[in-house]
Formats: structure tokens, C-alpha cells, sequence
């Protein structure tokens, strides 16, 4: 099993890099110019914002860095979660991979711990270093709430990955599903954005964005037990719906 692990990190090698040290990059600029940016507030004298939440390094981070870590990791997950069978058909490495000594199911586990390994790796790295540099700058006042932010990222990733694994074992194309996977995390960002207009509100429903009120995460609410169970249920069920099928499809 460990070879196979391997194997599928292998062949993930070089956009798990690339992700890493884009996304961690994109957490850093914002989190070091997030005094620059509370500062020139106090020197404006605007102590009355128009989201106070805006008003602490916790509300900043919940803010675009947030978007932009869910996401540009939401693609990279979802790419590889859709792409865990369908690039073995694709590649025709699938007659060679489901012909050793392993079962279907084994090597589906594998190749989602290797994925979900891979996300939470650069989610934790990526929290490391705003917390390390909130905290350098002393501009960070909860700790547990820039986690809590975070965290609520991974979710909703890890509930991306979920879709991407309900749909990896009907696809053929892997260009094709790489382009699908891409197109749905969009998707559900323009529902998300959408979603703000009063008469587009029921948006919100159908949207993974709109899982965790995080602005709300970054006052130190915590994270909705609901929310959690909501996005680790889309992971599971989706996991689940993408393995039943492989073992029943006919490769």
C-alpha cells in the first residue's frame, strides 16, 4: 500500500509543489501588509468601518486572502480528486493499475489519502505562516479565530474534493474533468457572489461558500457544528458514491 501512496504523489508531484508555494505566497503578501492596511485606518482616524470586521487582523484575513486560499486550493483539490480514476483511464494505465494485487477499494483509499495528505500539508503551512507573521507584527489578537478561518477553508475544500470524487469513476476524459473541476468551483464562487443580492439570497443553499459564516469565525464565534458536519458529509457521501461506482463499473 505504501508503494502505491507513492505512487499517486508521484504523479502529483509538481502541482502539489506549485500549489504550495503559490498559496502560501498569496497568505503571506496579505497577512504582512495587513498592518500597513490598520494602520493607515487609525492615522484616517475611520474608526467606525464599514464592516468591523475589517477592523482586526482576524477580520482581514477573513476577508480576500480567505477567498483566494479556498479558492485556488479548491481547484487544486478538486483536480486531483476528479482526476484519481479518470486519469488512469485516460492514460491507459488503468489495465496495468487495477491488475495488481490490490483491490479496487484499497487503491481508491490510497489515492484519497494522498490527496486529502497533500491539502491538509499546504492548509496547515499556509496557517503557519499567517499566524507567524500575525503574530511578528503583533497585530493578532486571537489566535483561535485566524484558525478557525482556515479551518473553514479546509472544509469547504475538502467538501470540493467530495465532489470531484462523486465524479472521477463516470468520466473518460481527463481534460475534460480537469475542465469540469475547475468550471464547478467557479461556479459555486458566482453562486457565492450572487448569492448577496436580496433576490438572489436562496443562492446560498446550493453554494459551498456560503458554508461558514466566517467573517462571524473571525469575531471568535468558532466554527457551526453543522457547518462541519455539512461539509464533511459532502466528502464522505460523495467518497463514497464515486468508490461504489468504480467497484461496479466495468474498466
Amino acid at each position: 500500500m505504501s508503494k502505491l501512496f507513492e505512487l499517486e504523489w508521484r504523479q502529483n508531484k509538481r502541482s502539489f509543489w506549485i500549489a504550495l508555494c503559490v498559496i502560501a505566497a498569496l497568505q503571506a503578501i496579505p497577512a504582512a501588509a495587513s498592518k500597513a492596511y490598520l494602520d493607515s485606518k487609525i492615522d484616517s482616524g475611520s474608526d467606525q468601518m464599514d464592516s468591523t470586521a475589517l477592523s482586526t487582523f482576524e477580520g482581514w484575513m477573513a476577508g480576500q486572502p480567505f477567498m483566494f486560499f479556498v479558492l485556488l486550493l479548491g481547484c487544486f483539490a478538486m483536480n486531483w480528486s476528479i482526476g484519481s480514476i479518470v486519469k488512469e483511464r485516460d492514460r491507459h494505465t488503468a489495465e496495468f493499475l487495477f491488475a495488481t494485487p490490490h483491490s479496487r477499494t484499497n487503491i481508491y483509499l490510497v489515492k484519497c489519502a494522498a490527496h486529502v495528505v497533500k491539502v491538509v500539508i499546504i492548509a496547515s503551512v499556509s496557517t503557519g505562516i499567517v499566524l507567524l507573521i500575525g503574530k511578528s507584527l503583533g497585530v493578532m489578537n486571537d489566535v483561535a479565530a485566524v484558525s478557525g478561518v482556515m479551518a473553514a477553508g479546509l472544509l469547504i475544500i475538502l467538501g470540493f474534493m467530495g465532489i470531484g470524487y462523486a465524479l472521477t469513476s463516470w468520466l473518460t476524459s481527463e481534460r475534460s474533468a480537469l475542465s469540469l473541476g475547475i468550471g464547478i468551483v467557479f461556479l459555486m464562487f458566482l453562486l457565492y457572489m450572487l448569492s448577496d443580492l436580496t433576490a438572489l439570497e436562496w443562492l446560498r443553499a446550493v453554494s459551498l461558500f456560503n458554508l461558514f459564516d466566517v467573517h462571524a469565525i473571525s469575531q471568535g464565534t468558532g466554527l457551526a457544528w453543522s457547518s462541519v458536519i455539512g461539509a464533511l458529509a459532502v466528502f464522505l457521501i460523495g467518497s463514497c458514491v464515486g468508490w461504489r461506482r468504480l467497484v461496479h463499473r466495468d474498466l
